[in-house]
């Protein structure tokens, strides 16, 4: 009995750092799903660096008393299993949200991203954000766009003079040295009357 009470301390001291360094934290209800089909997901879950776990409930219920996941304690009825996101929390809902739409047994319950209790809707909704990468870059190109529209307005007359001096120069090289252009005749001719 003792070994048991010592690996359950283990466990909720376990979650209880996993949730300290979490950024997001969604709960999943997992039934009929395959051996094969949970070491995918866990396969996917390490790729994208957010952890996939199953834990009794009174123990995630112990690990989650006192911290800001403590709302998510009335979802913790059922086989629940546990998804925890560090960095991105689009990165753990997309993937959990993925999941569930290809397996019929795998729910979303409810979940805790950016401060806040959010319920199954929340968080499929959540998941049709671009991620943070599209988000920065379409940040960026919203911030570029007048200051690349500006230099291009204020480069158009340089560069139209620069062009019509390249034309000029080159009707000069054509026509020789000796020759005078359609120009230089009709204002020496101006000049002479």
């Amino acid at each position: 009995m003792v070994r048991g009470l010592e690996y359950k301390r283990q466990v909720v001291a376990d979650l209880a750092r996993r949730f300290s360094s979490a950024s997001s934290v969604v709960l999943v209800e997992f039934c009929g799903i395959s051996v094969d089909e949970i070491n995918e997901l866990r396969t996917r879950a390490r790729a994208e660096r957010v952890d996939y776990l199953v834990a009794k409930n009174n123990l995630i219920k112990r690990a989650i008393a006192g911290t800001p996941f403590e709302c998510l304690q009335s979802d913790l009825s059922g086989p629940t299993a546990l998804g925890i996101g560090y960095d991105d929390p689009l990165k753990l809902i997309k993937l959990l949200c993925d999941f569930s739409s290809k397996f019929e047994g795998f729910k979303i319950k409810s979940g805790y991203v950016d401060g806040s209790y959010a319920g199954p809707g929340e968080i499929v909704e959540l998941s049709k954000l671009p991620g943070r990468e599209v988000l920065t870059a379409k940040l960026l190109g919203a911030l570029m766009g007048p200051v690349s529209r500006l230099v291009c307005t204020l480069n158009g007359p340089i560069v139209s003079f620069l062009n019509v001096l390249n034309a000029i120069g080159k009707r000069a090289k054509q026509q020789g040295p000796g020759e005078e252009s359609v120009g230089e005749a009709s204002r020496a001719d101006a000049a002479g009357d």
